[in-house]
């Protein structure tokens, strides 16, 4: 099944048309970690200043919020595949 950044379903009216209010978000130096539920696996959003450049880097994985750090991250824009877990 197709998400996008906030795990909305591909078959979803949400799909990549509602954005949702930040549920936790923590910091670590420059990074900051955002998501929007308690789910045990969901999106979790990653944004990413860099002084030297004045950038600010804006991307998303899928998994455990305890795990923030260690996610693959892509672009904020981007969808993903995921396996439902009724189908597991």
């Amino acid at each position: 099944m197709q998400i996008d950044c906030y795990g909305f379903e591909a078959t979803s009216i949400h799909f990549q048309r509602r954005k949702l209010l930040p549920y936790i978000i923590k910091q670590s130096g420059d990074v900051h970690y955002i998501c929007f539920s308690n789910a045990e696996i969901r999106p979790v959003h990653r944004i990413t200043q860099i002084p030297e450049t004045a950038e600010t880097i804006i991307e998303w994985a899928y998994g455990r919020w305890e795990n923030a750090e260690n996610l693959i991250y892509r672009p904020i824009n981007e969808t993903l595949e995921v396996q439902r877990a009724d189908r597991v």
